[in-house]
């Protein structure tokens, strides 16, 4: 399966999340951005009730609805997806969140414009129930932040990134299911320049069974701590590089260590 060459290709992976699929999908598809493809992938979820949440949408041709062969997690997921991309930018979404309107229309242009090859956004807090429940605005420039300590400059999937870093980051860890945003921005960070606009241009949805939520993936499980403990190491590893030849081999994500295959789900 190859994408087609639309000039952005958003990915957006989920599990069991029929009940917040719909709108997620709705706000990525009535964007003013147009030329764009919607890459939908199920992780093996227990049901197809996520299929008809996207029954609305099926007469649109940017939309792709895929199946994992079997669970795999987000983060292999978009490596595999991203094996498959052909266009200059892409974006990410999680099944959870919604897209304001404008998003992809300004993280375009700024990457268009040659400043920047991630660009971030603000983002509201939202709910189970969709209430606004405050705000956050990202700073605007992500290397410098890292370089005073931070390691959270992004919030990932509300990001758009140029495709073209991948061929030397390789992507995404994939060897964990969880905590490999931050590990990804922070090799970005010693090639490329990580900018964030102040809009609030996503929402992001707090509710117990979100992955940063749940008791066993969430911020404080024992399965983050370790996956920052190894990821701190690493960081280290490449600070003590004597050159750009001890560096380059450090930037590069693990291969997905599971074995699946992508296959078409027909919606409608």
């Amino acid at each position: 399966m190859r994408l087609n060459t639309a000039t952005l290709t958003v990915i957006l992976p989920h599990y069991d999340c029929a009940d917040y699929l719909g709108l997620a999908v709705e706000s990525v598809l009535r964007q003013d951005f147009r030329d764009l493809v919607l890459v939908v992938v199920d992780d093996c979820s227990p049901d197809d009730a996520w299929t008809r949440t996207l029954r609305p949408f099926a007469d649109d041709t940017r939309l792709v609805a895929l199946r994992t062969s079997r669970n795999v997690g987000h983060l292999r997921i978009k490596n595999a997806v991203l094996e498959r991309v052909r266009g200059p930018y892409v974006g990410f979404q999680d099944a959870d969140d919604i897209s304001l309107p404008g998003r992809f229309t300004h993280q375009v242009r700024m990457l268009a414009s040659g400043r920047a090859d991630l660009v971030g956004c603000g983002y509201e807090y939202i709910d189970d129930a969709g209430r606004v429940t405050g705000h956050r605005r990202m700073p605007r420039h992500g290397n410098l932040w890292m370089r005073l300590g931070r390691t959270t400059v992004a919030h990932h999937p509300a990001t758009v990134i140029r495709r073209d870093m991948m061929d030397r980051l390789r992507g995404f860890d994939g060897t964990v299911r969880l905590g490999a945003d931050t590990d990804f921005h922070l090799r970005a960070a010693r090639l490329y320049r990580l900018r964030n606009t102040r809009r609030l241009l996503y929402q992001y949805r707090i509710w117990p069974k979100s992955l940063t939520q749940a008791p066993d993936t969430g911020f404080g499980s024992e399965a983050r701590r370790a996956y920052t403990e190894a990821m701190t190491a690493q960081e280290h590893a490449r600070r003590q590089a004597r050159s750009r030849e001890e560096l380059l081999p450090l930037l590069a994500a693990p291969p997905n260590d599971i074995e699946f295959e992508l296959r078409p789900v027909r919606i409608g």
